[in-house]
């Protein structure tokens, strides 16, 4: 979906809160990159890392339904030295992940419509909590630990995963195009979907939640309303977000990995 055609899809009276939204949960991301870097077929608990300034939302996020149909990303900061870079090859080669019908087992609450985890084979293996409905800025900072973003539910229908770079996040580096992401639900069943895009986007501004963005493949600088609606409006998908650090700046860029359902 064109950007521009996104925008005028909505009603006039609604454009100017949808806007709002859309500042406010990019805004959620660059919150998340503050968090500090540490070296080294089926539908989000931890605690919050810092009291973000967001936009009221009007629309109260509610649970995604128990027989979903078809979500900003989380930001985390991840270094760019090379001693402390993890590349995909060492995590296939240490990779203690479990089988995937054990990881299926081990997460199973019995609740269908509500996702419990991400799997990317010989990638990562990670348990998912939700949102608070009353926190849009939550982002876990458990290891290993994937956040449900509520709002591209409420606002796209689309799944939306966060996570911290030195945390969760880092895993999402090494995720590639053509790579299978299954989201595993409470009552056993799963979903696939196939990596077709990864974007990266420096923020002009990387302490600011109004940051205009580059897009580091085609050099278009974006505003942040833009960004909002390229990867998580359109067609069913999920979106895997989180942040990319450069030297000292652990907010300097933003990583998105979509991926479409694997029909």
């Amino acid at each position: 979906m064109k950007i521009e055609q996104a925008v005028q899809d909505i009603p006039a009276n609604h454009r100017f809160p949808y806007i709002l939204f859309c500042i406010g949960s990019l805004l959620l991301v660059s919150m998340g990159c503050s968090f500090p870097v540490q070296t080294g077929s089926s539908n989000p608990d931890a605690r919050s890392l810092s009291t973000p300034v967001v936009f009221t939302i009007t629309d109260t996020p509610t649970v995604p339904p128990a027989e979903p149909t078809p979500e900003l990303t989380a930001t985390m900061e991840i270094t760019s030295d090379d001693e402390e870079s993890v590349s995909r090859a060492e995590i296939i080669e240490n990779s203690k992940l479990p089988a995937f019908d054990q990881f299926i087992q081990d997460l199973k609450t019995g609740e269908s419509g509500r996702i419990v985890g991400i799997w990317v084979d010989n990638v990562l293996a990670l348990r998912v909590v939700y949102q608070p409905s009353n926190n849009p800025a939550f982002v876990s900072s458990e290891d290993d630990v994937a956040t449900y973003f509520l709002l591209p539910w409420e606002k796209a229908g689309n799944y939306g995963l966060l996570a911290h770079n030195n945390l969760a996040g880092r895993y999402f580096f090494n995720l590639q195009i053509g790579d299978i992401i299954s989201l595993v639900f409470g009552d056993g069943d799963y979903m696939d979907f196939e990596i077709m895009e990864i974007k990266e986007f420096q923020a002009l501004q990387p302490d600011s939640a109004y940051s205009n963005f580059i897009d580091l493949a085609t050099g278009e600088q974006l505003t942040v309303n833009q960004v909002f609606i390229e990867v998580y409006m359109g067609d069913f998908h999920t979106t895997l977000q989180t942040c990319i650090a450069n030297g000292n700046e652990t907010e300097w860029g933003r990583l998105f990995t979509i991926a479409p359902p694997l029909y």
